[in-house]
């Protein structure tokens, strides 16, 4: 066998190529937080938001799958953040399909229950269906009226969020040939990703305010509120509920 292919197939030898790995990454890490800090600091902070929200659905059954998807967001974050722009991409989608998955579940119980049993697929274009998805008029004159002229934007947001990542995904060139060919900062990358990730979660902090404020607004401590007024403080419904001035 190869000398340096023995070496490099010793358990020392795997341990410093993943070391050097990882020490590359570092490195991108000190130029992202760098020249983007504030840019990731406000996609943690929407990180954190959903997080709220998800405490406050203990106890549903959707709530798994809605903290599977901020964990997605966190590692997509890291990956952006370290120079793996497309496992970056490619962890927006998920946390965008688990977390619109929640909330559909939340109001089809059937299909929730054949999806955990594996007996249904779970449906990116019902979901984001005009007629019947979570952010259809239909949908939101049940949960919250007041948001129904809002929710299109968030809904085409959603789509076209999903479907720039899916071309990572599926390796499609006219976008990966820009990405680096190995573990290395890139400020396009890194600024293009940090667009759709922003756009992703607001669009799925949108979405549950549709579907729960109506239930946790009643007892909110004030936590719930932040969130609002952090993303959403321009929407008329948004300043309604929170009690702020509205312009007439």
């Amino acid at each position: 066998m190869d000398e340096a292919v023995s070496s490099q197939n010793s358990p020392n030898g795997i341990t410093g190529h993943f070391v050097h790995l990882a020490e590359l990454g570092g490195q991108v890490i000190l130029r992202s937080t760098s020249e983007h800090g504030p840019s990731l600091g406000r996609i943690l902070r929407l990180e954190a938001d959903i997080g709220l929200w998800a405490n406050r659905m203990e106890g549903r059954p959707e709530v798994s799958q809605l903290s599977d998807a901020r964990r997605e967001l966190g590692f997509a974050t890291y990956a952006a953040t370290c120079g793996l722009y497309r496992l970056a991409y490619s962890g927006i989608r998920t946390f965008l399909e688990l977390s619109f998955a929640a909330v559909y579940f939340s109001a089809n119980e059937l299909h929730r229950r054949q999806w955990v049993s594996d007996r249904r697929d779970f449906s990116w274009s019902q979901a984001l269906d005009e007629e019947s998805g979570v952010l259809a008029k239909s949908f939101m004159q049940e949960f919250l009226s007041d948001g129904v002229g809002d929710a299109d934007a968030y809904a085409a947001a959603a789509a076209r969020t999903y479907r720039h990542c899916s071309q990572f995904i599926h390796g499609k060139l006219a976008v990966t040939e820009a990405l680096p060919r190995d573990i290395s900062f890139s400020g396009d990358a890194l600024s293009d990703w940090i667009t759709n990730a922003r756009a992703a979660a607001q669009s799925v902090l949108f979405l549950l305010y549709g579907r729960y404020s109506a239930e946790f607004f009643a007892e909110d401590n004030g936590e719930l509120s932040a969130t609002l007024e952090h993303s959403f403080s321009h929407l008329k419904s948004v300043r309604i509920l929170l009690g702020l001035p509205v312009e007439r």
